[in-house]
């Protein structure tokens, strides 16, 4: 009897290990930064590539935010190009407990420009905290996140609406990225405004937002199609679209090479050349195993300047250009960041 209870003490234990926690997925410290190609899809959500533009992310600090304690990852998205030197101008607010993943669900996804105060108004009551990544969630298990009702006066109708925001944790999927391939949690959380008759409910637009989830990377795909709203059918003369895309990780450093694939003693960086330099030098460093790997510039202030590398690389020796356009001659640092390891050099720009 006591053996069976060890060996039942010993697969709980276990099971708790495997769901891990929800904190697990995400980056463990500030200045991590993910770089997404933002791909338009059209009205029958097929990618186009053309119209492509990027996104970058930055883990900006830990703080209290509507009453939790929240991971604040500043956004600037829609850019030309992905060093475009433009202000973050979005937030996304994420809280990790035990198995589940919290976020701030803001109404961002749908368009300013909807001439429907009520409707508007009405899916701002709903922006609050909730509980989107459930990593221990049984897989194709829904679960609603919040349900709403209201009644919206248009001319002489009252019209009865419910908004519902639900989810579900899907298989586990590997995703393949300009980065490498990652074994990822995949959810999809579905956006939905109904027309209400009793205790029925008629779908008016659902749309659902896919997210893939890699351990100590966070989100690595995100798909939200597009929709086509048309609200005639419940007496308001009022159609719009709301446009589709796709986040997908993308390098942002072109210049990066793999210089060897030989597996280094350690990791190790180099001092960049040529040094004085102006505009670009560069840096050769060496990754001793696959690991989430950056390289940053600092002024002598300690601010950051330039990150020219911020991502997974694998074991090998590479090399990157420092481009300094832009900046005043002077003393400048840049520092190789893996794991445990940290390596800081000197380097001057000379005008």
């Amino acid at each position: 009897m006591k053996l069976f209870i060890k060996i039942l003490l010993i697969i709980l234990v276990a099971a708790s290990s495997y769901a891990q926690n929800a904190s697990t997925y995400f980056p463990a410290s500030t200045g991590y930064k993910w770089y997404y190609k933002n791909t338009p899809l059209d009205s029958n959500n097929n990618p186009q590539p053309s119209l492509s533009r990027y996104r970058v992310d930055s883990f900006a600090v830990v703080a209290n935010y509507k009453g939790l304690l929240a991971s604040i990852v500043r956004i600037k998205d829609n850019l030309l190009s992905i060093n475009q030197n433009t202000p973050y101008n979005d937030t996304n607010y994420y809280n990790f407990q035990t198995t589940n993943g919290w976020k701030f669900l803001s109404v961002s996804m749908l368009p300013d420009t909807v001439p429907l105060p009520g409707v508007m108004n009405f899916f701002r009551s709903l922006e609050n905290w909730y509980s989107v990544f459930r990593f221990a969630q049984a897989v194709n298990s829904e679960y609603t996140l919040v349900t709403k009702d209201t009644t919206i006066a248009y001319d002489t109708l009252s019209i009865p609406l419910r908004a519902k925001v639900k989810a579900k944790r899907l298989n586990d999927e590997n995703v393949s990225t300009i980065n490498g391939t990652f074994l990822s949690k995949k959810f999809v959380v579905t956006f939905g405004l109904y027309f209400r008759i009793l205790v029925f409910e008629y779908p008016i637009v659902e749309i659902p937002d896919t997210t893939w989830i890699a351990s100590n990377v966070w989100m690595v795909k995100e798909v939200i199609p597009s929709a086509n709203v048309n609200l005639s059918t419940i007496g308001i003369p009022l159609s719009f679209s709301i446009p589709g895309k796709m986040y997908e990780l993308t390098n942002p450093n072109i210049g990066v090479k793999n210089i060897s694939g030989k597996i280094p003693p350690g990791f190790k960086l180099y001092q960049n050349y040529p040094n004085p330099f102006n505009p670009s030098t560069t840096v050769k460093f060496d990754v001793a195993k696959a690991d989430n790997v950056s390289l940053t510039m600092y002024d002598v202030n300690g601010r950051e300047v330039r990150t020219p590398v911020n991502e997974f690389l694998n074991a090998g020796t590479y090399s990157v250009s420092f481009d300094a356009s832009g900046l005043s001659s002077g003393t400048y640092f840049y520092t190789l960041r893996a794991g445990d390891y940290k390596e800081t050099r000197k380097l001057l720009l000379v005008r």
